[in-house]
């Protein structure tokens, strides 16, 4: 019974978390898939609202519950990727986060950052506790914020490994700058409003974790810098909490 708590909330609240994960995992969805389908918008930029809204609804369940009411929000979508991924080309939910780039791994590259995503999560709450919702924000937000603005301004590319070959398998500078930028802002609030760092001593480790966390992004391999991202903004955030406090 104590392994249960650890690993999924107690009985009463499942069904709370579970609704509450299926309406975001279901809207964010149809969104993505209305988006691509009738709005005519690009894959890249589709598949990060589904991304940014899933990271989030994390960030808030963790608050609200811990990590058994994130573990929630893991199941249902390894049970939404899987159904989706079955489906293949041509469904509404797959077209609206399978990258064309991708061809002809479209659905490895779906599950590939759903299963990274999960071992980031896990490896972040195992070894950083509460500062794993660091790496839930700036995984949710500045990586979701990389890519759109790669696929519209994004003039300087570079190639980054794969782990599996793929078509285009690349980065920008541009989509880099977005990633530095969104982290520097939102690690400063979290550190303040959420850790409670003074602002001096906030700024600080801000500026070291957006730095560190461009380079991570940016030499991360093709599908797997949800974990990457994760794993390094929970550890530097919990090593400064630690350090500060």
């Amino acid at each position: 019974n104590k392994l249960w708590m650890n690993i999924f909330p107690p009985f009463p609240q499942i069904l709370y978390f579970a609704v509450v994960s299926g309406i975001v995992i279901l809207a964010s969805g149809l969104l993505a898939g209305a988006l691509k389908r009738y709005g005519g918008w690009k894959t890249g930029y589709t598949r990060k609202i589904l991304h940014f809204l899933i990271f989030f609804c994390a960030v808030g369940l963790h608050i609200r519950g811990g990590m058994p009411a994130v573990n929630i929000l893991g199941l249902g979508m390894g049970i939404f990727v899987l159904l989706t991924v079955k489906a293949g080309d041509g469904n509404f939910f797959f077209e609206g986060i399978a990258r064309e780039k991708d061809f002809p791994r479209r659905g490895y590259f779906v599950i590939l950052p759903y299963l990274t995503t999960a071992a980031g999560g896990l490896l972040s709450n195992i070894f950083f506790g509460a500062s794993a919702i660091m790496g839930y924000a700036l995984c949710g937000a500045a990586d979701a914020i990389a890519e759109p603005v790669g696929v519209r301004f994004g003039k300087h590319r570079y190639k980054v490994p794969s782990l599996r070959k793929v078509q285009v398998a690349e980065r920008s500078l541009e989509g880099s700058l977005s990633v530095l930028a969104v982290s520097l802002a939102l690690s400063w609030l979290l550190f303040v409003y959420l850790y409670n760092l003074p602002i001096e001593k906030a700024v600080l480790s801000s500026l070291i974790l957006s730095a560190a966390l461009v380079f991570v992004e940016a030499f991360s391999f093709h599908g797997a810098d949800n974990l990457t991202i994760q794993v390094i903004s929970s550890g530097l955030a919990y090593l400064f909490i630690k350090m500060w406090q």
